[in-house]
């Protein structure tokens, strides 16, 4: 059996069943409800698909955003979650194909994988197009949980690798034969270090928030991005100066003798 399926409208439907999508993936149920509730990644994880978007309301329950996709169309999203029966809801309550609804159900396979069937329910669908109604559903959350897999897995790891070390100081070597930027470790923890206005920066390759990759992120006016959410960070003082309370930890680095020496800050 394939990893994924489309399926088409039930037959006859009078609910405005219009597709379904089932497909299995390599992740845990922790990770998939963390993922559902997280509003915040659309526009960056999914920037093909969403340009912007405005939470209203978030909780427990699920959240309630204004979101604008890649042509321009804005809508009123919410997402009501049920852990209980292990499904979440998704309705369009302003914009295009307002009324239209997504049923996701997960089932756990095994602690590593799980398999979801997602239904579009879209008003006003002619039966004729159904099938092409439903077959577009099913392309763009193909594409959504392609995208999100690599998010959910990465996260997954990076929880796994965790460990406390007890190594607060490395010796890179001398400093003419590095190129910058570099990422290295420091115990075990990665760390990337960066050359910014003639000095040498040390910081995080994970980003405090949920572990999202720095190491590749640009280093822009003494600032890095977190690909996954947009957080924002002065790499000089670890301020998150997008606004969230999260602040990405700084290593000092020193030159002795010519060699590059990173290290805990002190206190």
């Amino acid at each position: 059996m394939p990893d994924h399926e489309i399926l088409p409208a039930q037959v006859n439907s009078s609910t405005g069943h219009v597709g379904s999508y089932r497909r299995t993936l390599p992740v845990n149920l922790e990770r998939m409800y963390e993922n559902t509730l997280d509003w915040e990644h659309l526009p960056y994880v999914h920037a093909s698909s969403f340009k912007d978007i405005d939470c209203l309301e978030a909780g427990a329950w699920g959240w309630r955003a204004r979101l604008v996709d890649a042509a321009d169309n804005e809508s009123v999203i919410e997402l009501r979650l049920d852990r209980q029966l292990r499904r979440w809801i998704t309705c369009n309550l302003e914009g295009p194909n307002t009324g239209a609804e997504i049923w996701t159900h997960v089932f756990p396979l095994d602690p590593e994988h799980l398999s979801i069937v997602v239904d579009f329910f879209v008003p006003g669908v002619a039966a004729a197009d159904r099938d092409k109604v439903g077959r577009a559903y099913a392309s763009l959350y193909a594409r959504l949980y392609d995208e999100d897999v690599m998010m959910m897995v990465q996260r997954q790891q990076h929880l796994d690798e965790r460990v406390v070390s007890s190594e607060t100081r490395i010796d890179l070597g001398p400093r003419t034969g590095l190129e910058f930027p570099l990422t290295t470790h420091l115990g075990t923890r990665r760390i990337v270090v960066a050359e910014l206005a003639g000095d040498l920066v040390a910081y995080p390759a994970l980003c405090p928030h949920q572990l999202g990759p720095l190491q590749d992120a640009p280093l822009e006016a003494g600032q890095v991005r977190c690909p996954w959410h947009g957080y924002r960070f002065d790499v000089r003082s670890g301020e998150c100066v997008s606004g969230a309370s999260c602040r990405l930890r700084v290593f000092d680095v020193n030159e002795d003798d010519g060699r590059v020496i990173v290290s805990e800050p002190d206190g």
